[in-house]
C-alpha cells in the first residue's frame, strides 16, 4: 500500500460516521493538519513516507480521532452548537483590557505533534470568560474578530491569517485532536494590542502575568502551565527592526540539538530576565528566494542567585565579542552580507558582536522594553 493510499484510509476511517458537508469538513481539516505536519518533518531532513508515518502515529488511532470529531460534529443540535462557538469562534484571539483590574487563570497547552515556535498557547475558553467580564465588545468574523476597548475610540483587528493563510497553517491556532480542543496564540493576541498602541507587560516567568491597559490577566496552572520565554521575545523586535533585521530567532523554536553555550557572570537580581542577541544568516537552500536572511539570533534567561547566565545559541555562533553600543551589530550584518567575510564570521578571527540586555517585561517598544548591559569582552562556546 502506497503511503498515499494509508494517508487516505486512515482519514476515512477518522471520519466515518459522517456524511455530506460535515463528512467533507472533517476530511479537509485533518488532511491539512497532516499534510501541514508532514512539510515540517521534510524540512528536517525526512522522506515524506517517515514524515507520513510519523503524522499518524502523533495523532493516535483513526478511532480515536474519530471519537473527537463525532462529539464535534455529529452530536446534538445544542453541543454542536456549543462546541462549534468555542472551537471556530472563541478560538480566535481575544485581546485583554479592561478599565478594571481582574485576574485570571488560563490554562496552557504544550502541543506535542508540532515543532516548537513563537507561540504561546492557552485555553480560549477562560480568555472569553475573562474578557467578557472585562466587557470588550467583539464582532466581525469569530476566527478573525475585531475588539472594541472600553478605553479606546477604534476598534482592534486580531488578524489570525483568516483569507491568507490557513490559520492552523500558519499555527495561529492549534488544536489537539485527541481531545477536540483549540488553543490560541497569546503572542498574536499581544501583538495585536501592541499595534494599537495599547501598553502590554510581562510578570513572571512561569505562569505569568499578562497586563494590558489595566487589566491583568494569569497564564496557566498547575495542571497546564504557561513559559514567559515566548512573550519576552516579543519585547525583541523592535531592536531587530531597527537593525533591518528579518526577525528574532531563536534556537528553542528549532529542533536542532547543536548549541554554543556561552556563560556569563553577571551581578543579578533574581528572576530578573536576560537576553543575548547578535546576528545570523540563515541558509538560504530552503528557499532560494529569500531576500533577507539575516535574523537577531537569541536566547533568553532567567536569572537565579549564582549571577551566572548561560545562554544557548545556534552552533555557528562560537566566538562574540560583548559590546554595550547596538550599532555594533550593524557591522557584524554587514560582515555577513559580505560573502569574502561570511565564512569567517563568529570566529576567533572575527567574533560576532554581540549584546547583554535586561529585559523589562514591557512589550510595547515606547515603554523601555530592554536595557543594555555594558560588557567588553570576548565569549568562547562550548
Amino acid at each position: 500500500m502506497s503511503d498515499s493510499d494509508e494517508l487516505s484510509r486512515y482519514i476515512q476511517r477518522a471520519s466515518r460516521g459522517s456524511r455530506g458537508r460535515e463528512r467533507q469538513a472533517i476530511q479537509a481539516e485533518l488532511r491539512g493538519h497532516i499534510e501541514a505536519r508532514c512539510q515540517e518533518l521534510m524540512l528536517l531532513g525526512q522522506s515524506s513516507a517517515q514524515a507520513s508515518r510519523q503524522v499518524l502515529s502523533e495523532l493516535g488511532g483513526p478511532e480515536q480521532v474519530n471519537r473527537g470529531m463525532f462529539k464535534l460534529y455529529l452530536g446534538p443540535q445544542v453541543l454542536r452548537t456549543s462546541m462549534m462557538t468555542f472551537l471556530g469562534g472563541w478560538a480566535a484571539l481575544f485581546a485583554v483590557a479592561s478599565l478594571s483590574h481582574s485576574l485570571a487563570q488560563v490554562p496552557g497547552y504544550q502541543p506535542v505533534y508540532t515543532l516548537p515556535g513563537p507561540f504561546t498557547y492557552v485555553d480560549p475558553q477562560g480568555l472569553r470568560s475573562e474578557l467578557l467580564k472585562a466587557g470588550v465588545e467583539v464582532s466581525g468574523s469569530l476566527t478573525r474578530p475585531t475588539l472594541k476597548f472600553p478605553q479606546v475610540s477604534a476598534p482592534i483587528l486580531v488578524d489570525t491569517g483568516e483569507g491568507e493563510l490557513d490559520p492552523f497553517f500558519s499555527r495561529l491556532l492549534v488544536r489537539d485532536y485527541v481531545h477536540q480542543q483549540v488553543y490560541l496564540d497569546a503572542n498574536t493576541l499581544a501583538s495585536a494590542v501592541v499595534r494599537a498602541g495599547l501598553p502590554v507587560s510581562i510578570v513572571g516567568w512561569d505562569n505569568p502575568e499578562l497586563h494590558v491597559a489595566g487589566a491583568i490577566l494569569k497564564l496557566g496552572t498547575s495542571s497546564q502551565p504557561v513559559n514567559a520565554y515566548n512573550l519576552y521575545a516579543l519585547s525583541l523586535s523592535p531592536l531587530a527592526e531597527h537593525l533591518g533585521l528579518r526577525e528574532p530567532l531563536s534556537l528553542r523554536w528549532t529542533e536542532s540539538p547543536l548549541s554554543s553555550t556561552h556563560t556569563l557572570q553577571v551581578q543579578v537580581r533574581p528572576d530578573e530576565v536576560y537576553a543575548l542577541v547578535t546576528v545570523m544568516r540563515m541558509p538560504t537552500h530552503f528557499d532560494p528566494q529569500l531576500t533577507n536572511p539575516l535574523v537577531l539570533a537569541f536566547d533568553l534567561v532567567r536569572a537565579s542567585g549564582t549571577g551566572a547566565l548561560t545562554f544557548h545559541l545556534p552552533y555557528d555562533l562560537f566566538y562574540l565579542q560583548l559590546t554595550s553600543d547596538p550599532q555594533d551589530l550593524l557591522q557584524g550584518a554587514q560582515a555577513l552580507r559580505d560573502p569574502a567575510r561570511r565564512n569567517t564570521y563568529a570566529s576567533a578571527a572575527q567574533p560576532a558582536p554581540a549584546l547583554l540586555l535586561r529585559l523589562s517585561g514591557q512589550i510595547s517598544p515606547q515603554d523601555g522594553a530592554y536595557a543594555v548591559i555594558p560588557r567588553q569582552e570576548r565569549s568562547a562556546g562550548y
